[in-house]
């Protein structure tokens, strides 16, 4: 997503090595194996922190990773989804995500395709533009955001177990974010969602970024 902000701390690369050490136990890592990673969580729980963080790890163990981010996969662009947001909180849920696209993106880079056509937003600019991604080095796909553990597409499941309340901080120090009584309704309506997907995933992170099972 062109507009994002990206700041990597020892605390999410600490967390990524041990993640990274999981994922050695549990496959056999290598440039012909293709293994898809999912990372769900709530708004500012740190989705992308974490997936960036896993990318940066595994390229110190010569394994290159890309990450695909959720929000490229809005129907609508951002400014234009949040107008449709206001005029219903019935439009706020699983249904504004391409999760079809993403699965598919998934799918073909498991299979071996050389590269994948994926949505890009651009956040500034409000539009949503195709880009074609060369995956043929990579052997780890990771994608992270709010509803992707409702694909089953993923080898390994990682779930952030921090809500929205935990994460305000986080939340306002992002370039995109904005403190309104709205956006918290917004925010609690995605809480009764996104809870769902913990029983779904193989490895927790809890509130303060510790590991609190490896599903091993």
């Amino acid at each position: 997503m062109i507009g994002d902000i990206i700041e990597l701390k020892e605390k999410h690369l600490a967390t990524a090595r041990e993640i990274t050490e999981i994922l050695k136990k549990r496959f056999t890592l290598h440039k012909e194996q293709k293994i898809a990673i999912g990372i769900a969580g709530e708004s500012g729980s740190g989705k992308s922190v974490t997936a960036f963080a896993v990318q940066k790890i595994l390229e110190q163990e010569n394994l290159k990773g890309i990450v695909l981010q959720m929000d490229d996969y809005f129907k609508l662009p951002p400014k234009t989804n949040h107008e449709n947001r206001l005029k219903s909180l019935d439009n706020v849920g699983i249904h504004e995500v391409d999760l079809y696209t993403l699965s598919q993106n998934i799918r073909d880079f498991k299979n071996g395709d050389p590269e994948i056509e994926k949505p890009l937003v651009n956040y500034g600019e409000n539009t949503i533009s195709n880009e074609i991604a060369d995956t043929s080095e990579y052997s780890i796909i990771i994608a992270e955001g709010t509803y992707v553990l409702e694909i089953e597409d993923f080898d390994f499941k990682i779930f952030i177990d921090r809500d929205y309340k935990d994460t305000y901080r986080n939340r306002m120090n992002r370039n995109r974010d904005e403190q309104s009584d709205f956006i918290e309704k917004v925010l609690e309506i995605e809480h009764q969602i996104i809870r769902n997907f913990k029983n779904k995933a193989d490895l927790i992170l809890g509130k303060n970024y510790e590991l609190l099972n490896t599903g091993l």
